[in-house]
């Protein structure tokens, strides 16, 4: 051609140029609605994570106690939502297992070859009939340890052999202790000589003035979430002293989890529907190169699997047209500044909203009121209409199923399946205008070539 460039060439530059217009229109409307849908995902992760956490406050978090005991008499193991107290504990006696011994000249002691021992616990009783264990009179002391042992009708008793030197005694000890469980031996009907050697008994102590009787050392919920592991016995007029408190620490951080959780969602709110400026900005990537080195070390598979909650460049700003996002921002400031059903306020124990909307903590007024009164404080997060209540009351809608996240993102999605149809539909038309220009000028080319043959006939 004139120009030195072909008909393809110049179809391609035509439909470039006629086509950009509406490409460019289609690649911004996909990119911000997928910027759109991206900060959605990062706001109802940001939201799920809040209720979860929220969850964990309002669990055990403000349960937890502490306990300390005057003396190693006993020892104290103390479950969360356990009473505070003080409680004073007299050891009278231990419970103790009943033992009886009976003694051999040697372990190889021959057992008799007829009888009927009979071993009685408790309402239970095994009876060992000496004519069928020992048919040929071979059968030892130590073998009738385990003939007792290793009996299916054993009630609970504990055969072993005590060596003394030039003697065997060979023990019988109860498996639990108590007075209920006493052992009693007899042989043919009569007592088989055998000698007590530890008595069986409850325990029996005194706390706070009432006195408790048990078969085991072990007194498990005498107290609400308190057990007790008696060790020794006390001397008269002794007892332990024995506190139960609030763990203020565990009870603290739960408040600075709290004031954590609300603070990271402002962040996220914040920067995902204003426009933010560039040491926002700087902040921002600095704060995901951080997140990146963090998840290094992690599996691929774990990769794939989760969806980068981190706000990007992209995400900056892009939900700022979104009313119900900072109606929804707004409403979780409102219901943290009112009052707690108790009446208390969060400013009562040095939680305090600061101008940027966030909230701060005095550390010193909070320790302060944890230990005037745990229980109203506890009371603020955790009783019904609380601020825990509050917020999840208000999470709620947007995170439950076909909620207003998930019905954001439907119509995303619907969204960007349209500018892509669109796309698509945009590049078969220019593919057909492409056909039709390259029909042209290739037509137009022959014609050029032929013109200039025939004009070479003249010269």
């Amino acid at each position: 051609m004139i120009s030195g460039m072909g008909g393809a060439t110049f179809a391609e530059q035509l439909i470039a140029a006629e086509r950009m217009g509406k490409d460019q229109i289609f690649e911004s409307n996909k990119t911000k609605y997928e910027s759109q849908l991206d900060a959605y995902k990062i706001l109802e992760r940001s939201l799920d994570k809040m209720t979860s956490n929220l969850e964990k406050i309002n669990g055990d978090a403000f349960e937890s106690k502490t306990s300390s005991i005057s003396d190693d008499n006993a020892s104290i193991t103390v479950e969360s939502g356990a009473p505070a107290g003080n409680y004073d504990l007299h050891v009278q006696q231990l419970a103790q297992a009943h033992q009886l011994t009976k003694n051999f000249a040697s372990e190889d002691t021959l057992i008799p070859t007829t009888g009927v021992l009979e071993i009685q616990l408790g309402g239970k009783s095994v009876s060992l009939d000496m004519a069928v264990l020992n048919p040929d009179g071979t059968a030892t002391v130590k073998d009738l340890t385990s003939m007792i042992n290793e009996h299916p009708d054993n009630p609970g008793v504990q055969a072993s052999l005590v060596r003394t030197g030039g003697q065997v005694e060979l023990m019988l000890s109860s498996k639990e202790s108590g007075a209920a469980n006493n052992i009693n031996v007899t042989m043919n009907g009569a007592d088989w000589g055998m000698t007590e050697r530890r008595a069986a008994q409850d325990a029996m102590v005194n706390l706070n003035g009432i006195d408790i009787t048990s078969s085991s050392n072990n007194l498990a919920n005498v107290i609400d979430g308190v057990s007790i592991e008696l060790n020794k016995a006390h001397t008269a007029g002794e007892s332990s002293s024995i506190r139960i408190e609030s763990d203020t620490d565990a009870s603290e951080k739960a408040v600075e989890d709290f004031v954590d959780i609300f603070n990271d969602l402002m962040d996220e709110i914040n920067k995902l529907t204003r426009s933010m400026g560039s040491q926002e900005l700087d902040d921002l990537n600095k704060e995901n190169e951080d997140k990146d080195s963090d998840t290094d070390d992690k599996d691929e598979d774990d990769k794939d699997d989760d969806f980068n909650s981190s706000i990007t460049e992209d995400q900056l700003g892009v939900l700022k047209g979104d009313s119900s996002i900072r109606m929804l921002q707004q409403g979780m400031r409102n219901a943290i500044f009112d009052s707690a059903p108790n009446g208390m306020r969060l400013s009562d124990i040095g939680v305090e909203m600061g101008r940027d909307g966030k909230l701060d903590i005095d550390s010193n007024k909070l320790s302060k009121a944890l230990k005037d009164d745990p229980d109203a404080i506890q009371a603020m997060f955790t009783d019904s209409g609380s601020y825990i209540d509050r917020l999840d009351t208000l999470i709620d809608p947007f995170t439950k199923f076909q909620g207003s996240m998930d019905l954001k993102k439907d119509n995303l999605e619907k969204q960007i399946e349209r500018v892509e149809t669109s796309m698509d539909n945009h590049d078969r038309q220019m593919e057909q205008r492409y056909q039709i220009y390259l029909s042209q000028f290739t037509a137009m080319e022959n014609t050029i070539n032929q013109l200039n043959s025939a004009s070479a006939l003249f010269y």
